[in-house]
């Protein structure tokens, strides 16, 4: 299965997350703004027209760089 979330972020936001499942992943696309993306050790940084896929089997986050942010997410489940 799969949930999908429209997420908007605040100026300098951010949604904290511990581990999901093993083998979960998060597929995200930035519609507005820049966001930072950290999946356990590795992070990115994306702006608006960005997509990133990422394991969310690890502590992972999204924050928002330079003002507020929206994002498309989708996670899927194993």
């Amino acid at each position: 299965g799969h949930e999908v979330y429209d997420i908007q972020l605040a100026d300098h936001g951010s949604l904290q997350s511990q581990p999901h499942a093993r083998g979960t992943r998060e597929q995200l696309i930035v519609l507005e703004g820049a966001v930072s993306i950290q999946s356990g050790t590795v992070s990115e940084n994306l702006v608006q027209g960005d997509t990133a896929r990422y394991p969310v089997d690890v502590p992972h986050s999204i924050s928002s760089l330079d003002g507020p942010a929206r994002v498309f997410l989708i996670v899927k489940n194993s």
